[in-house]
């Protein structure tokens, strides 16, 4: 797959959720925490990827190219345009090559 780093045009933030109480009741709330920012490119999904996902109920999935980078493991979160995304599939290429990419499938946190 030809993966052309001139599409890394759109700014996403990885982090975490971090828990705190509510306001309004006390309760642990999810909260995102940032911890860093990178450029990335949406990418199209085939037919047999949107299948595969299928299989494991997963419909409604985005998937972004990031350039490899060692900070980004499969328990973050991805923040784009205020919305955050948990990951589905995280295939990271962690050959030494130099110019080597992420592909991130991500599925939209529902709020409790």
């Amino acid at each position: 797959m030809q993966i052309n780093p001139l599409e890394f045009n759109e700014r996403c933030e990885f982090g975490v959720n971090d828990y705190k109480p509510s306001p309004k009741n006390g309760n642990n709330v999810p909260t995102f925490q940032r911890k860093f920012a990178r450029w990335f490119g949406w990418r199209t999904q085939t037919f047999n990827q949107q299948y595969a996902l299928l299989g494991v109920t997963k419909t409604v999935t985005k998937q972004i190219a990031v350039r490899h980078d060692p900070a980004i493991t499969p328990d973050m979160m991805v923040r784009i345009d205020g919305v955050v995304y948990r990951f589905i599939l995280f295939s990271p290429d962690n050959r030494s090559m130099r110019e080597t990419y992420d592909l991130l499938t991500l599925e939209e946190v529902v709020k409790p």
